[in-house]
């Protein structure tokens, strides 16, 4: 341990003589003091106060480092001064981390200890220089070109496009000052007089970072006699489909020709000059209208100027003011597609925009009853809508637009109208549910009625059968049933004849005629004869009854009470018993 610490000794002692011979016969003399930084754009200020020393024999030295580098790096302009000041620029520097400086002060080949500046951030320490003007001059116009703060340097380079300007003119014999905010490099100032002397002056505005420059120096220039050609003015642009309508205001003549050109809006907002940025528009080019049109293919960005010039012959004015155009407040989007689903109450419509400049714009709704012109308006931020409390199985139609509220408060055209019918409600459905439920419950219960009723009938109410000689009759074949008569047979004749000789009789199918005839032949006998309708007549005894009918119906043979003995009949080839009242004994031939 003593080893060690006698090593240490001697080192201490060995090295004295690299350590102290800057404070040998100088500790007197001390390190300066209020040390301040002054940043303006690239330029750097160092400053600092001594405690009075004699200034021809101490100088002063000053270090600098960044946070990204440990080791202390000498600013080249501030190395052995005699002054307190010293300036200097750090263009290879990162603006954007902490840099630290250090000072002290020397005599001879005596040092004092360094001074240290606490770290910061060049870039929010710095100030806006003014900006570079030039002017231009025209008869009743002045072309102010500006260049910005720190226009080659490293502290401004990525901000540029974040200043803006005010400009301050007014004319030399006058204190009264206009003054105009612009964001461009160049700024046309219009309507002065011509041949009059304006003064102006300009500065910078950082808005983000709160800070703005001095005004720059102010500079006067007189505008020029006035042109003969005036200036197109009051330009105006619309928006028809695809296409932008520029119209202007101008009187002319039938030998006036007008042209007109665009820029870019990224080209206006870079310094230096952009006369040959601009760009010729063919259609309108050499016009003689105060109007053309232009395509949306011509210009290809979504920020432009227009300007407009006219001539005649060798005369040409001068360009007119530049118009601004930003394409979103001029071309509308096409009308959105909506689809729209139903529900029992409540119609969920969502709104389809076919731009892409739709994104985080409002939209609107109508919706109405087909039924009704009452319609009901909806807006939203977003292009969802759910209506609710609509009435079930009912059409409502429904139409959408999208709302440009924070461009001019335009709106696009309204879209094409969409019907939907809602659907049945809850309350509905389980009543149409319930009905057919009981309808089918019904109809099976009527259907079960149905066929305990039949079966109970055919249990306690069996069903007569007819007569065995009746149902043998009735099944016989048709050929053989005489009953059933087609239209185009005759019938045939029954005859009964009581109390006479043997009669011969021919039985067959005969026409009409023929049965008259036989009729009459066979009734001379006794004395009387049988037509078509049925008949009695008497005998030559008067008991004989004549009765007909025809073959396969009932035989009937009236007669007096308790004439017949038998009662039977024939009828065809069948044999019936006849009322046991009837005793006489006909004969009955078919």
């Amino acid at each position: 341990m003593l080893a060690v610490v006698g090593a240490a000794a001697l080192v201490l002692v060995a090295g004295a003589p690299w350590v102290l011979p800057s404070a040998a016969g100088g500790e007197n003399l001390k390190p300066p003091e209020n040390i301040d930084v002054y940043i303006i754009d690239d330029n750097y200020t160092l400053k600092w106060s001594s405690h009075g020393e004699s200034m021809g024999s101490v100088t002063f030295s000053a270090e600098y480092r960044t946070k990204d580098e440990a080791k202390w790096l000498k600013v080249p302009e501030c190395q052995h001064t005699t002054t307190t000041k010293c300036e200097f620029s750090l263009l290879d520097t990162n603006v954007y981390i902490k840099t630290q400086f250090r000072v002290r002060a020397e005599e001879g080949n005596s040092t004092s200890s360094w001074n240290e500046v606490d770290p910061f951030i060049p870039f929010y320490t710095a100030h806006m220089s003014p900006p570079e003007v030039r002017l231009e001059a025209e008869d009743k116009a002045i072309l102010v070109h500006i260049s910005p703060p720190g226009q080659d340097g490293n502290m401004w380079a990525l901000e540029k496009p974040s200043f803006s300007y005010t400009i301050r003119i007014w004319q030399k014999s006058s204190s009264d000052k206009k003054t105009i905010n612009s964001t461009y490099y160049v700024e046309k100032i219009p309507e002065l007089l011509p041949e009059t002397t304006y003064c102006l002056e300009v500065k910078a505005i950082h808005p983000s970072l709160k800070k703005h420059s001095n005004y720059s120096t102010v500079q006067c220039i007189s505008t020029t006699v006035a042109n003969k050609m005036p200036v197109p003015g009051n330009l105006q642009v619309d928006a028809q489909g695809k296409s932008y309508v520029l119209k202007w205001d101008y009187i002319a003549s039938a030998d006036v020709l007008f042209r007109a050109q665009w820029l870019p809006g990224y080209s206006k907002s870079s310094s230096g000059s952009r006369s040959d940025k601009w760009k010729p528009i063919p259609t309108c080019a050499n016009v003689q209208t105060t109007h053309c049109v232009l395509s949306q293919d011509t210009v290809y960005t979504g920020t432009f100027f227009l300007h407009v010039q006219a001539s005649e012959g060798n005369h040409t004015s001068f360009w007119s003011e530049e118009k601004f155009i930003d394409s979103q407040k001029h071309i509308l989007p096409p009308p959105p597609v909506i689809t729209v689903t139903a529900m029992s109450d409540t119609l969920l419509v969502y709104v389809n925009c076919q731009d892409s400049t739709c994104d985080g714009l409002n939209y609107e709704i109508i919706f109405w009853e087909n039924t009704s012109n009452t319609k009901i308006s909806m807006e939203k931020d977003g292009p969802e809508f759910t209506l609710k409390n609509l009435q079930p199985l009912t059409v409502y139609c429904v139409q959408a637009r999208v709302l440009f509220r924070a461009l001019l408060n335009k709106t696009s055209n309204f879209s094409e109208k969409l019907c939907e019918k809602t659907r049945p409600g809850s309350f509905s459905t389980i009543w149409i549910i319930t009905g057919l439920g009981v309808v089918f419950f019904s109809v099976m219960v009527l259907y079960a009625l149905r066929s305990v009723w039949k079966y109970l009938c055919h249990v306690c109410f069996p069903p007569l059968k007819p007569p065995r000689s009746i149902d043998e009759f009735f099944s016989e074949p048709p050929s053989k049933n005489l009953v059933l008569l087609t239209a185009e047979e005759h019938t045939e004749r029954c005859f009964i004849i009581e109390n006479t000789d043997t009669v011969a009789v021919e039985v067959k199918h005969a026409p009409e005629e023929d049965l008259r005839k036989y009729s009459s032949q066979t009734s001379q006998d006794s004395g009387n004869y049988s037509n078509e309708e049925e008949e009695s007549v008497g005998t030559e005894s008067g008991q004989a009854v004549l009765s007909k009918a025809p073959c396969g119906g009932p035989c009937s043979v009236p007669s007096p009470p308790g004439t017949l003995e038998d009662g039977t009949c024939f009828l065809g080839n069948e044999k019936y018993l006849q009322s046991p009242a009837l005793r006489t004994e006909p004969a009955l031939l078919c």
